[in-house]
C-alpha cells in the first residue's frame, strides 16, 4: 500500500498537471490583454514605416495604419486577427512552460452529446435575437447620443457570398475556438479552483467585457461572457461554449449579410415602443436560457476530470481578495477604455 501511494506521488510530481489554478488566471487574463497591445504596435509600427517608404499616405483625419487596412483589405484582415493569434499562442506557450497538459481546459470530444450541441447552438441564437435589438440599437444611439462612436475604424466588407464566408472563418470560427480556450478553458477553470460558482462566472463575465477595451461593447460581452461561463460550470466541456459562441457571432454575421444584399431591413426607428420589444425580446430570452438551465444542464452529468500532477508552489500575490496581476489587467483595462472614449 505505501508502495504504491509513494507511486502516486512520484506520477504526480514528474507529470504535467491537468488543471489551472487563480494565480493562472491572473497571469493569462494580463498577458492576454497587453500581448495583442505591443505586438498590434510592433506590426503598425513596421507596416507604416514601409508604407512610408513606398510615399502612402493617409486622408485627412485619418491615420496610415486604418487607411491601409481600408485600401489592403487582405492587410486588415490580418491585422484584425492578431489578437486571436495571440491568445493561440499564449495558450500553448503558457500551457508548454508551465507544464500543463491541453486537456487542463476541458474540451473534450469523445464525451460530447449530440443534443446539448443543438441546446447550445440554439442559445447562441437565442441570444443575439434576444439581446440583439437592446444592445446594439437601443444602447447603441444612446452612446451616439452622448457622443461616443459605435463605428469601427475598419470593417470587413459583407456584401459578397466570398466575404460572408471570410466572415465567418474570421469573425466565427476563430474567435469563438482562440476566445473559449482563454476564458472559459483556463480563465474560468482558474478562478473556479478558488471561487464559488457564482463569483467565478460573474468575474469571467467581467474579465471578457473588459478584454474588448471598448465601452460600446461593455454590456453584449459581458452577459454573454456570463452564459458562456455557466454552460461551462454545468457540462466542463469546452465545445458547448464554443458553439454557443460561434452560432451567436455565425446568427450576428448572418443578419448583417442579409440586411447587406437587401433581403432584410435593419435600419429601425428608436421609438419607445421599440425599446419595449427590445426589453421584452430580452427578457424572453433570459427566460429560455434560465429554463435551459434549470430543466437541461442542470441533470447532465458533468465531465468529472481527476486532477493530475503536483500543485504548483508558487506563490498568488493577492490584493484584497483577488489576484494582483488580474487586479493590474483590469486597471489597465479600464484605463484603456478610458482612453478609447476620450481620443
Amino acid at each position: 500500500m505505501k508502495k504504491d501511494e509513494t507511486l502516486k506521488e512520484f506520477k504526480n510530481v514528474v507529470a504535467k498537471r491537468n488543471f489551472y489554478v487563480l494565480n493562472d488566471s491572473g497571469k493569462i487574463f494580463l498577458y492576454a490583454l497587453v500581448a495583442p497591445l505591443l505586438i498590434g504596435f510592433i506590426v503598425g509600427f513596421i507596416s507604416m514605416a514601409i508604407a512610408g517608404a513606398f510615399g502612402f499616405t493617409a486622408g485627412e483625419n485619418q491615420s496610415v495604419l486604418t487607411e491601409l487596412c481600408n485600401q489592403h483589405l487582405w492587410f486588415g484582415v490580418l491585422f484584425s486577427l492578431i489578437s486571436q493569434f495571440c491568445f493561440v499562442g499564449l495558450f500553448f506557450i503558457y500551457n508548454k512552460f508551465n507544464r500543463i497538459q491541453i486537456k487542463a481546459c476541458g474540451i473534450n470530444f469523445k464525451k460530447v452529446n449530440w443534443l446539448t450541441c443543438v441546446i447550445s447552438a440554439l442559445i447562441g441564437i437565442v441570444f443575439i435575437f434576444g439581446f440583439g435589438g437592446l444592445i446594439n440599437f437601443c444602447f447603441g444611439a444612446l452612446f451616439k447620443q452622448i457622443g461616443i462612436s459605435t463605428e469601427s475604424s475598419f470593417n470587413i466588407p459583407l456584401d459578397t457570398v466570398g466575404w460572408y464566408f471570410v466572415c465567418i472563418l474570421v469573425l466565427c470560427v476563430i474567435p469563438a475556438i482562440c476566445e473559449e480556450f482563454i476564458f472559459r478553458g483556463m480563465i474560468f477553470k482558474g478562478l473556479r479552483s478558488h471561487y464559488s460558482a457564482i463569483v467565478s462566472i460573474l468575474l469571467t463575465g467581467l474579465l471578457f467585457a473588459l478584454i474588448h477595451q471598448n465601452i460600446v461593447q461593455f454590456i453584449y460581452p459581458f452577459i454573454m461572457g456570463c452564459v458562456l461561463a455557466l454552460v461551462m460550470e454545468r457540462t466542463n466541456n469546452l465545445i458547448y461554449p464554443i458553439l454557443i459562441h460561434f452560432f451567436s457571432n455565425l446568427t450576428t454575421i448572418t443578419l448583417e449579410f442579409l440586411s447587406n444584399i437587401g433581403a432584410i431591413n435593419l435600419n429601425f426607428n428608436i421609438t419607445w415602443y421599440f425599446v419595449v420589444i427590445c426589453v421584452v425580446l430580452a427578457g424572453v430570452a433570459c427566460v429560455l436560457i434560465w429554463l435551459a438551465d434549470k430543466f437541461y444542464f442542470k441533470k447532465q452529468e458533468k465531465l468529472e476530470i481527476e486532477n493530475e500532477g503536483e500543485m504548483p508552489t508558487t506563490k498568488t500575490i493577492m490584493w484584497g481578495n483577488f489576484p494582483a496581476f488580474m487586479i493590474l489587467g483590469a486597471v489597465l483595462a479600464v484605463a484603456l477604455i478610458v482612453m478609447n472614449i476620450v481620443l
